[in-house]
């Protein structure tokens, strides 16, 4: 003879169930907020995220004033450096062309 499920009715749970969707509810802006509360967040992720690009490029804009100042200053201490060798070199050959005794007329 088959087993009939049908007569048989099932004993109530002792304990309140508690469905998923109330244990863990999904984060709704209110009425007031609607829109205005998402976008504020995303606004604000976008304004930090701005700031933090102005940020780096003033710094790689002050690295670079740096590095620039020290190369025209290096640049100017070589070019000073030539010129002084070359007249000191070319007082020398002329200190070496004069005779210590030289009369004037």
């Amino acid at each position: 003879m088959p087993l009939d499920l049908s007569m048989m009715k099932p004993e109530p749970f002792p304990y309140p169930v508690m469905m998923r969707s109330a244990l863990h509810p999904k984060s709704q802006p209110s009425r007031e907020e609607g829109w205005c509360g998402r976008l504020g967040s995303v606004c604000g992720a976008l304004q930090t995220l701005v700031r933090q690009c102005r940020e780096k490029a003033e710094r790689q804009k002050m690295v670079m004033t740096v590095l620039s100042v020290a190369g025209a200053c290096a640049f100017g201490l070589v070019a000073v450096g030539v010129f002084w060798l070359a007249v000191e070199m070319d007082n020398s050959d002329l200190q070496a062309s004069k005779s210590s005794c030289s009369i004037r007329p």
